[in-house]
Parts: C-alpha cells; structure tokens; sequence
C-alpha cells in the first residue's frame, strides 16, 4: 500500500495585521511532506478551506526554504484574506494545504503544541460588524473565523472578562475555604441556560422550574432581560433569574463548575468567543455538564465534523439526556459516549408541549446551514437556504398558502429580519413553543423540530432533494439517521411531490405506522421526563 502523503506546516511563530482590504499573518514556519522525502516546492502549495479552494493568497521567502535533517524545511510565509470576500466565508475556515492539487495537510498553528488546541487566538479585526481572526483548533489547526462581532471583541468587553475572572476566583476562595474537608456543596451554583443565553421555552427552563419547586436555591438561570415568555413568571421564579451580559453573568459563568443546558456548553456566555479565559474554562476537566438537548438528535450523524461540540467532553462530569435506547446507540457509536453517561429519560421540554384543538397552521422551517450564515447576512436571497423556503412555499397549494407561516432557524433568523419577501408569510418569533401549538402540519428537511412538532400531533413532511449536498457540507461520512425505513413523515424529492404530500396530510390524523417509528426514537409521553432527570442528577451528585 502506497504511502499517505501529507504537505505539513508547523508555525514557529507569527504576528498579524490588517489594511484597508486584507488581513495578514506572518511566520516564520518548518514545513514537510510527510510520506515523502522529497523538497518541498512551496510554488506549488495554495490554501483550501472545506469546499473553497485558493481561501487566502500565500507567499513564502524562498521556494525550497532553508534544508534541515529528516525532509524538513525552514521558511517565513505570508498568508492574507480579502475582507470583503471574507464576509461570505464559512463561519469556521480550517485551513487546508493543497500540494500540487494531488495531496491535503494541515497549518499547524504552534510546532510547540503537538497534540492538541490551547484556545489561543490572534488579534480580532472587526470588518462591517464582522470579527475576523486566526484561533488555534483542538487539534491545533490554523483556522480563520468569521462571524458576527459581539461586545467581547473589543478590548473594553475583553476587560470585563478578566474583572469577572478575579471577581469569581475571589468568591471561590471565600465559599471553598482552604484545606476545608467534608465542606457543605449544596451551595455551589449550578448555572443554567438556552441557545444564546437568551430563550425560555426549551428543556432547561422546564427543568428550572422543577428545581425551584423542589427547593433547590443554588440554581441560576441566564436570559435575556427583554424576553417575553419571564414577564409573567411568578416571582419564586424570577429571584434567580441572571441577565445575560451582565457582572453578575460573568462571574457566575468564572465561578461555576455545574453546568446544564439545552445547549453546547460554549452557549453558557457568548459562542465562539475569543478570550483565552473564556475558552480555558470551557474545556476544564473540573467541569460537570450536562446535556439536556434542545431537540431529538436522532438526525444527522454525530460523525460530522460540525457536531464535534456534541462529542464526549473531557470533564469531570458529562451526561446528555436522550429519548430512547435507539438515539442512545447513537451517541455511543457516533459520539464517543458510554451508555452510563447517557441519561435515557425524555426531554424535560416535552412535559409542557401540547397543540391547541383549533391548530391549522402549516409551518415551514428547515435547519440551519452553517456554511451559508455569512453570506446570507448581505444576500439572503442568493442562498440554498432561502431558494429552499421560497419552493417549499410555491409547493403549498394556493388555496392552502393563507394558512402558511415561515419560520426561519433560530440561527438564521436576524438574517430574516430585513425580508419583505414570500407574501408576508415569515414570522421572526421570540417563542417556538407558542407557534408549534398552532402546527397541524410541518415541512421541514432535517431540522429537529420535526420530533416537537410530531410529538404534539402534528404530521410532518421531509423534504430531500438537497440532502445529499448538504451532507456534504456537514464533513465527510456524515449521513441522515433518518431513512426509509424509520422516517416518521413522507418523504420529498420534487416540489411535485410536496404539493401531493400537502394535499394528503394536512388536517389528516397521524399514520399509524409513521407513529409506530417515532415511538422507536422517543419513548417517553407520560410527561414525567423532568422527574426522571432529577433523579439521575441526584445520583450523579449533581444535585446535592
């Protein structure tokens, strides 16, 4: 068998600056073509990303470098991006060595870290309200990010960042003490929260609500301060409620080691920040997380390289809550995890889902597709993802389309907010719950919403006709859990199709069969999943 051959560049060390229309980065770097003992010919090297090719310009001192022992070369390289091209960048660009367009490697973003990321990144440069910059991957790949700027990129949210670390490592002590055996734990924060820190309406507020009720004081629970569904909450509920952003946020995200969620654990302050504080607590080993999901994800395989966030974590603790024993082999095949770090109750979410008698709505609501965020923030319109709403739509019969509301992903929802487009039909809402009790039929591709809304009574029709492309895009070997054989609505290839599943399925009782699989998936529909959770938590010491 012929050897694997793979062009290497290790980064000594680098430093980076923008101008009016690129960013750079310099360094001084050892390359090698592992697998092979020939020179390396740096004229013939250009740098991918994904299914971008030729991503950034590279320049290198000299064509062959300086020769060391064993293959290796020494050389200074420079890369640099266009800023305005890389607006339309994948959220996450790992940067691929592209030899002779025959062989792939890496950019190793420091020789000196071997065996995995260290959460460093370099300078943030904000670009029309974009943060760009270099960070260095857990495998310690170079990668260029690209993503909305929040108020952690400047260098006034960065000093935040570290008064609350001092602030949060103070209370530790104070609460800790030093050298205290058999101290009292039942006073730890335990920190809770949903996508972004700013919903309620998913499994951790349920189960907020269910440990407020049980007594436990030390829970707190981060939202927005604006949110429309805690304005009505009872007070015992609102007492530990904590706003996002605020010091008080800060320091308990620095202070806290349990976390549980809806969500991957970076939701817990700001996703994708650039703070090495921030990433270095992420991945801490004292951590105990777990996992509540904030949908079923018996759907696309946990193999891919975009849900690598949903993998087994190197933590003290980490336990996810699955729906039934098929997605707990899920998990376990795909994800890295042992059965007795799977908790197999139900979603605690789906204890307070219900569907209001009169629901005659017909939803449309794909997944997200990450590789399409930024450039759907200038030309929305120009995406797969908006060009698949707009057919979905123009299959829904006329004289049904009244009935229509498009609901856009959560994450893709800002992108909408500008759209006068599809008849009015799109609704940017703050509650996913509220609508979905309106749902009679839902057509979605792969998006996890399906299971909410088949849970309530809904029928759903799965639309396929990208989903091979799209699985492309999610890394190679990654594939639909859903098939023929186990999907609980019909399945679409054409708009033909969908125009004839419509007309078969809405205002129609739920097929028998189509139940039959669903009920593979999640077993649970006694409305005691919340329970259920609490008790393995306590088992886990979780909750003391």
């Amino acid at each position: 068998m012929a050897k694997k051959i793979s062009p290497i560049i290790g980064i000594l060390k680098f430093s980076t600056r923008e101008d009016a229309s690129r960013i750079y980065l310099k360094a001084s770097c050892v390359i090698r073509l592992q697998g092979s003992s020939e020179p390396v010919d740096t004229g013939r090297i250009s740098i991918d990303a994904g299914s971008r090719t030729d991503i950034a310009d590279i320049r290198f001192r000299d064509r062959y470098g300086r020769k060391l022992p064993n293959g290796y070369s020494l050389n200074e390289m420079e890369l640099s991006f266009s800023k305005s091209e890389a607006e339309n960048f994948d959220i996450q660009n790992r940067l691929i060595v592209n030899y002779d367009g025959r062989y792939f490697g890496r950019i190793l973003y420091s020789l000196f870290d071997l065996k995995k990321g260290r959460n460093k990144n370099s300078t943030i440069y904000i670009y029309n309200g974009m943060a760009m910059y270099f960070r260095q991957n857990r495998n310690n790949s170079l990668t260029f990010t690209v993503r909305d700027a929040n108020q952690y990129d400047y260098p006034e949210g960065q000093e935040r960042l570290k008064k609350a670390y001092r602030a949060a490592m103070a209370a530790r002590k104070q609460r800790i003490g030093t050298g205290v055996k058999g101290r009292d734990r039942s006073e730890e924060p335990i920190l809770m929260y949903e996508k972004n820190c700013s919903r309620y309406e998913e499994s951790a507020s349920v189960l907020y609500e269910k440990l407020i009720d049980a007594g436990y004081s030390n829970v707190w629970y981060v939202v927005n301060e604006d949110n429309p569904a805690i304005a009505e909450l009872p007070e015992k509920y609102r007492r530990n409620l904590v706003w996002k952003d605020s010091d008080r946020h800060l320091k308990l995200f620095f202070e806290c080691d349990k976390f549980i969620s809806s969500e991957t654990i970076d939701h817990a302050l700001q996703i994708r920040i650039a703070s090495k504080l921030v990433q270095d607590k992420l991945t801490s080993r004292d951590l105990m997380y777990v996992f509540l999901q904030h949908g079923v994800m018996y759907m696309v395989s946990l193999n891919s390289e975009m849900r690598i966030g949903f993998r087994q974590k190197n933590c003290r603790l980490h336990k996810t809550v699955v729906s039934s024993e098929l997605e707990a082999q899920h998990f376990i095949q795909l994800a890295g995890m042992k059965r007795e770090d799977l908790y197999i109750t139900g979603l605690a979410k789906f204890d307070k889902c219900y569907r209001n008698e009169s629901a005659d709505r017909i939803i449309i609501m794909p997944t997200w597709r990450r590789w399409e965020t930024n450039q759907a923030r200038d030309s929305l319109e120009e995406t797969g993802y908006y060009r698949m709403i707009l057919r979905m739509f123009n299959a829904v019969p006329p004289q049904l389309r009244e009935k229509v509301v498009i609901l856009p992903h959560p994450l893709m929802k800002d992108r909408f907010r500008d759209s006068e487009t599809i008849g009015g039909h799109i609704m940017l809402a703050d509650s996913y719950d509220l609508v979905l009790r309106d749902c009679d039929l839902l057509i979605t591709d792969y998006s996890s919403i399906a299971y909410d809304a088949f849970y309530r009574g809904a029928n759903v029709i799965f639309c396929w006709e990208e989903k091979d492309e799209c699985m492309r895009h999610y890394g190679e070997e990654t594939y639909l859990m859903l098939n023929e054989d186990n999907v609980f609505g019909d399945v679409c290839m054409s708009a033909e199709d969908l125009t004839a599943a419509v007309e078969k399925n809405y205002c129609r009782p739920q097929n028998e069969d189509y139940v039959r699989r669903y009920r593979r998936i999640v077993e649970f529909n006694d409305g005691n999943n919340s329970g259920r959770i609490m008790e393995c938590l306590k088992k886990d010491k979780v909750l003391q």
